[in-house]
């Protein structure tokens, strides 16, 4: 069952969730927000967003130690936490199409930024 299902639910997943703590960002246009990937499977994960902002339907998911970009929609929300299914992933550390450009950007200014701090 999963961690968050009611007692009636069943967990409905196909793929196997990891627990993590990596730090992400969520782009949709001009707009990046801060959040904290929770968990990550090859279909989904879930987020926690760290301001108030809600996330559009469909947005970009950038995963800042993986080097990974997903574009997402969004699944379920309760407060802060999100749960998002993957529609694309794309690798930011080759490559990369002009759909997840901003996203790359972002992920090497977080490298730098990393490495000089």
């Amino acid at each position: 069952m999963a961690k968050y299902a009611s007692e009636g639910d069943q967990d409905r997943r196909t793929a196997v969730r990891i627990q993590t703590q990596r730090s992400g960002k969520i782009l949709c246009g001009a707009f990046a927000w801060d959040c904290v990937i929770r968990d990550l499977s090859s279909g989904g994960a879930r987020i926690q967003m760290l301001s108030g902002a809600a996330p559009p339907g469909k947005a970009q998911l950038v995963d800042l130690v993986a080097g990974l970009a997903h574009d997402v929609t969004v699944a379920w929300q309760r407060d802060r936490e999100v749960g998002m299914r993957i529609v694309r992933t794309y690798d930011l550390r080759g490559l990369t199409p002009s759909v997840a450009g901003a996203a790359k950007r972002i992920w090497l200014a977080s490298r730098s930024d990393a490495s000089t701090g």
